[in-house]
């Protein structure tokens, strides 16, 4: 009859004798270089606008809904106000993002040309409707910048990105500064 093992206790499992080799593979373990990985970000949400693909992160991003009505404001046509839209019980202030990146679209939607509305979050109680062509996906943000050329001013550029998810030959995403794209809603609202 064999006796039941004694059970190790914590003192006893901490004094054994460490394996033979052990020291010589963790200093080796030890000695090699961390793999650089990409400096995370935060998340982005990627979406479209005319054939620009822009990004923008997604704590300012608060929903994406289909086409709002937008009631026009008199005596400001043309402008990058395009009226003001109701959504959840709240009305926002519906700007034209086109128009303030002056980016040349296609129409899509007969009344704002477009086929989705972002809502942004400028700061608690202060938020945006801006009409885009669709959204393309919820990335993790990486600072792995681009050198493709970019049909932009530099004003509004935080970053340029290739989509690791997407095909080799899709274009690049460029990652919009949203301080200066608030400062400069405002300023065209105004």
């Amino acid at each position: 009859m064999s006796q039941p093992a004694t059970p190790i206790s914590r003192a006893n499992l901490f004094d054994r004798p460490l394996p033979p080799g052990y020291r010589d593979e963790l200093r080796t373990l030890l000695a090699e270089p961390p793999a650089i990985s990409p400096r995370r970000t935060g998340s982005i949400l990627l979406f479209q606008l005319g054939a620009l693909r822009l990004a923008l992160p997604t704590r300012v991003a608060s929903a994406v809904s289909p086409v709002l009505h937008i009631a026009r404001i008199p005596h400001r046509s043309g402008t990058v106000l395009l009226g003001l839209a109701a959504f959840r019980g709240e009305i926002l202030p519906c700007c034209s993002l086109a128009r303030l990146l002056d980016i040349p679209q296609e129409p899509l939607h007969p009344q704002t040309g477009s086929a989705r509305t972002l809502i942004l979050d400028e700061a608690p109680g202060r938020q945006w409707a801006v009409p885009i062509d669709g959204v393309l996906g919820i990335r993790i943000a990486a600072d792995e910048p681009s050198s493709e050329p970019v049909p932009l001013a530099a004003q509004w550029i935080k970053g340029v990105f290739q989509d690791t998810l997407s095909p080799k030959n899709v274009p690049i995403f460029v990652l919009l500064d949203e301080e200066v794209l608030f400062r400069n809603i405002t300023l065209a609202t105004a």
